[in-house]
């Protein structure tokens, strides 16, 4: 019975632990990665798995002579804390390389990098 009941705990302890330990992965983006998009893309919304703390949170949106095309830091979208937007400057056809860096809400960091390009 004693090892009955510890089994149980075990599960269900093993079960709760993904919504524990999260993170704010991101699930999409627009531009999406690989895109081809026109100059007058204004602005990057990325969406993360779990609300993040936009304080804490970078984007770096560069194009490729290594040119900054974000503008501002980015900010979370009113009424979806997963959602971090930025304004955007495209100033030229080419690649832009996009860098994240995300601090969830739970304290846990994630990043990572995509690209897309811009045609005229």
């Amino acid at each position: 019975m004693r090892l009955s009941l510890f089994a149980a705990a075990a599960s269900l302890m093993l079960a709760a632990a993904p919504a524990a330990f999260a993170h704010a992965h991101l699930k999409a983006s627009t531009p999406a990665a690989g895109a081809k998009v026109a100059p007058s893309t204004s602005a990057l919304l990325l969406t993360f798995t779990e609300a993040v703390q936009p304080k804490f949170c970078t984007v770096t949106v560069l194009d490729s002579m290594g040119m900054h095309a974000e503008q501002g830091a980015p900010q979370t979208v009113p009424g979806h804390p997963n959602e971090l937007s930025v304004k955007l400057h495209l100033q030229m056809a080419g690649k832009y390389t996009v860098d994240w860096h995300a601090l969830s809400v739970d304290t846990h960091k994630t990043h990572g990098k995509f690209s897309f390009t811009v045609t005229n």
